[in-house]
């Protein structure tokens, strides 16, 4: 419903999935405007597109995005916090706690989350692209047949008198 190009949607959705996959939490939706005001001039992408995508990660899925990112991590780099720690680590009431949550992460997880998220972020938004820009392209092509086979009318009375009207008859 975005109104855009498909390129600049799926691109805003494929900046916004990258971000989402970073160990940012709370500070994404801020990364994707002060981006789009580094680089919007010379790429332009849908910001709502991207500021809807960072929602990926969530209260509901930080931890297990998160702890994946961090496990994909130890692959390249040596790492031993388990999910139940990355389960205490973010959980926070306040903005206070939330802060000390984000040092925490950074200081529990560090490199390994960072590598992770990093590969994680690069594949998942590598696939996000071609993905948009496809189901937009679907999408569009089945609006554009819709609209073309309905007729169009000036305005809602028009196409209300051109319902066909059904009567009944009494016969005596």
């Amino acid at each position: 419903m975005l109104d855009d190009s498909a390129h600049s949607i799926a691109l805003g959705t494929t900046i916004g999935m990258f971000i989402g996959m970073t160990p940012t939490v709370g500070c994404q939706m801020a990364l994707v405007i002060l981006l789009h005001g580094l680089i919007g001039r010379y790429m332009s992408f849908n910001r709502v597109a991207a500021l809807i995508t960072v929602y990926v990660t969530n209260p509901l899925t930080t931890v297990p995005i998160y702890y994946f990112n961090y496990k994909v991590g130890t692959l390249f780099v040596e790492g031993s916090v388990s999910y139940a720690e990355f389960e205490q680590i973010l959980h926070y009431d306040s903005f206070a706690t939330w802060w000390t949550s984000v040092v925490q992460l950074f200081v529990n997880g560090g490199f390994p989350l960072l590598i992770g998220s990093l590969i994680v972020g690069v594949i998942c938004s590598a696939v996000t692209y071609p993905t948009m820009r496809w189901l937009l392209k679907s999408v569009s092509s089945t609006q554009v047949a819709v609209e073309t086979t309905r007729p169009k009318f000036a305005n809602a009375e028009a196409e209300k008198s051109a319902e066909p009207k059904m009567t009944v008859e009494q016969t005596s």
